[in-house]
């Protein structure tokens, strides 16, 4: 029961027992005592008198403040469809292809990966075979990504050339080929994968350096094998 309705009953018990009393006074007690008749008007007029205080009380009553709605935790962005996690280079870049799994491509993580292994594209081996257009439809890719990721399969078997090297010699130089590699300058390639790194065409794990003569022995490689 709220506390304006007990306060209102409370107003109405006053008023008729005020009310009761008075008349008792009047008709009954005055004519046989009037000093005992006052006491009781006397009694009547504080019941009325408690009845009209009980009434302006509930109309200066506070209204229920509204409790604070719990506030909600923003919900978070859904992260991109296709965002791919760093993964570490394999421990044996040399590998036989068909050993290679397809995540020692960079920038193919798991994503990615599920993709082209329901696709039939399970292993770097299979990625250098692959139709570019298949590999684009498959991935939501345009065809220029999945050209550098089948061109990065070519170099990730050498022992010379990582994850990190392959994505530097397609993405900062453009050569996608052992020839091209073959025929390339260490100081020309030095220089592109510099200005790569620099405006964050190419990023790799801190700490990872690129040398002249790392590059060098990229092109005697490729070299060795054209």
């Amino acid at each position: 029961m709220s506390p304006g309705l007990l306060s209102d009953k409370r107003a109405v018990a006053a008023i008729i027992i005020g009310l009761i009393l008075a008349v008792i006074a009047y008709v009954f007690i005055r004519p046989l005592d009037r000093t005992i008749s006052y006491v009781v008007y006397g009694v009547a007029l504080i019941l009325l008198v408690y009845a009209c205080v009980m009434d302006i009380a509930d109309e200066f009553e506070p209204e229920a403040k509204p409790r604070p709605t719990p506030k909600v935790k923003d919900i978070p962005e859904p992260e991109e469809e296709h965002a791919e996690e760093y993964v570490p280079e394999v421990e044996a870049p040399a590998a036989r292809l068909t050993k290679l799994p397809i995540e020692t491509i960079e920038g193919i993580g798991e994503v990615y990966g599920k993709e082209l292994r329901a696709a039939g594209i399970a292993t770097v081996a299979d990625l250098m075979m692959a139709d570019t257009t298949k590999v684009a439809e498959t991935c939501d890719v345009n065809k220029s990504q999945a050209e550098r990721w089948i061109a990065m399969s070519r170099f990730a078997w050498l022992d010379e050339v990582s994850e990190e090297d392959a994505e530097a010699i397609v993405f900062a130089t453009g050569i996608t080929d052992l020839k091209k590699l073959a025929a390339a300058s260490a100081e020309d390639m030095f220089n592109k994968i510099k200005e790569a790194l620099d405006e964050g065409d190419v990023r790799v794990p801190a700490g990872y350096k690129f040398t002249k003569d790392k590059i060098q022995s990229w092109i005697d490689a490729a070299k060795r094998l054209t």
